[in-house]
């Protein structure tokens, strides 16, 4: 990414939002198991949905290859740049949005920590079951995207199971709101279970 590109994605976005050079902390390319790789070109970190897809648009546009990052809790490498690529960092989207008791339903950012999400539900007088060692600084988006299993998954199931909608932005910058409240759901193919869930970021962010 040139140095106009990143001034564009400061435009839109603003300025304590983009790191370059010196200002890039060795945590985003360093994952859990301390193994460095490249400094990335940049460290993006949006805020909102719309942010994120004017960025990805910018990047598909270009030929920029993006590394998205969470928690860093990972241990196979899988969230670390090299040094042609730019990180996306969910760690400003960090909201737990909405808890909607009668429905028995959370909507977070995909930045927000896991324990975030259980506390806030357990004010509700709720559980969310998935539960892992690195609650305390793995994302919900991480924890989608491998679909992770965790202390629980005997009795409870795979994070697929406790999925009912996601909002998704490609690589290209489309936004594909999936969100629901509802687990019946009969118009069509569904796409958060089958394409995205698991995927690894290789789909949609």
């Amino acid at each position: 990414m040139s140095h106009g590109s990143i001034n564009r994605v400061r435009e839109v976005l603003d300025s304590s939002s983009v790191l370059t050079g010196a200002a890039i902390d060795e945590r985003y390319y360093h994952d859990l198991a301390g193994k460095a790789l490249a400094k990335p070109r940049a460290v993006v970190r949006p805020r909102t949905t719309e942010q994120v897809s004017d960025f990805l648009r910018l990047c598909h546009h270009e030929k920029v290859s993006v590394t998205t990052q969470g928690g860093m809790t990972g241990l196979v490498r899988g969230a670390l740049p090299n040094a042609k690529e730019v990180v996306l960092s969910t760690e400003r989207m960090n909201a737990v949005e909405e808890v909607n008791t009668s429905a028995g339903v959370a909507i977070a950012q995909a930045g927000a920590p896991l324990q975030r999400i259980q506390e806030r539900v357990e004010q509700e007088g709720h559980t969310f079951p998935l539960d892992l060692a690195e609650r305390g600084s793995c994302t919900i988006g991480g924890n989608i995207s491998t679909n992770a299993g965790g202390n629980r998954v005997i009795r409870y199931g795979m994070t697929r199971d406790l999925i009912l909608g996601l909002e998704v932005v490609t690589a290209d910058g489309t936004v594909l709101h999936g969100l629901r409240k509802y687990l019946k759901s009969n118009t069509g193919i569904d796409l958060k279970q089958q394409l995205f869930i698991g995927s690894e970021g290789i789909l949609g962010w």
